[in-house]
């Protein structure tokens, strides 16, 4: 490669072969140390203690206005709600204390709505309790809030979790706030998604309406939504969880102009006519043939198109990644990669309490030929960016690698603009929902 004979006898060859040594070694070192630096450029912690789970959303928001900031909520390990925020010009990082001490789960995480004046409204939740909400007083402040609120209230006979909530400026601002509800207490029998909605800003709400009925199918079903911000929402939803049985198929349908439709476009019923049978929606992937179970992770809504990410579970050490999306009459899917076994770390003489909880993988709604995703590495979970090429082959690249801890649970800051992505995700040890110890990143994707 040098132009150098090492079968030479000479002390030529040795001052040749120790610059060839130094070289290198100068070489990797600098390879390392940049690397290194890179990194620690690109990367931040938001938080040393903190969890969520990954079906209340938005649970991190960009925002600007006169601040240009980043406001994410998320559970720490004594079970405190709260809220941050990240001032992206100064980075300066604080945080707000929603509800203290509501329970060491992360069900209960925030989702975060911004108000059109710059306000924030937020919602969490109990895990199968009630639902709350609070308004900050002031526009991109958290240092203040009004009196926190039960939007949804628990009673002998239902409870409730999860909080996504969605506006749409072409119904006058209306907010739509979509979880899960179940009941009676003393079984757990029946599952539903529930829907109400306001129109002043949360001061007043709807009664509460039955979105999917799980028709006492004894599983609970998990949703997420996705909306173009004027006139659709997106539902991409399970009739189950994948841990109570094989059958667990993955759904889509939508909603506009007071009415729900299948991916194609047909009617399924009007608002007014709500619920909906879980079995009565086409489906993405359908479980019962093979009795491969999955799960969802995510959904984007581009240009009409809806985008998804789930996982398939042929084993429940075989957590295997998929994309799809709705290519004219049919859903167009993609086996991305077999993402490992469970995520949850256990230790000695530990039971696996949540073997169906995959490291994660998400999409960029702006651009959703590409994902983020969690997998496992040389016994590490690490972040991966996949992009779809020609609709054909996935190029890949970690953006996390030989870490000494987990990296799990991604998640694509919501609305920020196209020239201004930001990733975040949790690290650290994750043994179950109401045990963890764990810290949120946020990394600038402008650099890739």
């Amino acid at each position: 490669m040098f132009g150098i004979d090492f079968k030479r006898k000479s002390i030529l060859s040795n001052v040749e072969l120790s610059f060839l040594r130094n070289f290198f070694i100068i070489v990797y070192f600098i390879s390392t140390v940049s690397g290194f630096i890179q990194a620690q450029n690109r990367a931040d912690t938001l938080s040393s203690d903190g969890a969520w789970c990954w079906f209340s959303d938005p649970r991190a928001i960009y925002y600007k206005d006169e601040k240009e900031q980043i406001y994410f909520g998320y559970i720490n390990s004594v079970g405190d709600v709260l809220i941050g925020v990240k001032d992206i010009e100064t980075g300066a990082v604080h945080e707000f204390v929603l509800h203290d001490t509501l329970e060491v789960d992360d069900h209960n995480v925030t989702s975060i709505l911004i108000l059109p004046d710059g306000r924030l409204m937020v919602f969490y939740n109990e895990h199968n309790g009630n639902v709350y909400m609070r308004k900050s007083a002031f526009p991109e402040s958290i240092d203040r809030w009004e009196d926190e609120r039960i939007v949804c209230r628990e009673s002998e006979e239902f409870r409730y979790c999860y909080s996504n909530p969605v506006m749409l400026k072409g119904e006058n601002d209306r907010i739509y706030l979509i979880g899960r509800k179940v009941g009676p207490t003393s079984s757990f029998e029946h599952w539903w998604h529930y829907l109400k909605y306001s129109d002043d800003e949360g001061m007043t709400w709807s009664e509460e309406m039955i979105l999917l009925d799980n028709e006492g199918r004894k599983n609970p079903p998990y949703l997420k939504v996705a909306t173009d911000h004027q006139s659709r929402i997106d539902f991409l939803f399970t009739d189950g969880h994948p841990k109570i049985g094989p059958d667990v198929s993955t759904y889509h349908m939508y909603f506009e102009h007071d009415s729900f439709f299948q991916t194609n476009g047909k009617f399924i019923c009007a608002l007014e006519n709500l619920p909906i049978p879980i079995k009565s929606v086409d489906k993405i992937y359908n479980a019962v043939p093979t009795q491969i179970r999955s799960w969802i992770w995510d959904i984007a809504l581009k240009d009409g198109i809806p985008y998804v990410t789930y996982a398939r579970y042929p084993t429940e050490h075989n957590h295997i990644y998929h994309y799809a999306y709705w290519q004219q009459d049919h859903w167009q899917d993609h086996e991305i990669v077999n993402s490992g076994s469970w995520m949850p770390s256990l230790r000695q003489g530990d039971m696996v309490r949540e073997a169906h909880y995959s490291g994660g993988i998400v999409l960029d709604p702006l651009h959703p030929q590409h994902v983020y995703l969690s997998r496992d590495v040389s016994g590490k979970f690490e972040i991966e960016h996949c992009e779809l090429q020609s609709g054909i082959y996935w190029k890949s690249e970690l953006l996390t690698n030989n870490s000494g801890k987990n990296n799990v649970r991604p998640y694509m800051v919501y609305g920020a603009p196209t020239d201004r992505r930001f990733l975040m995700w949790m690290q650290g040890e994750y043994r179950h929902y109401t045990e963890f110890d764990t810290q949120l990143i946020l990394v600038s994707l402008e650099e890739k």
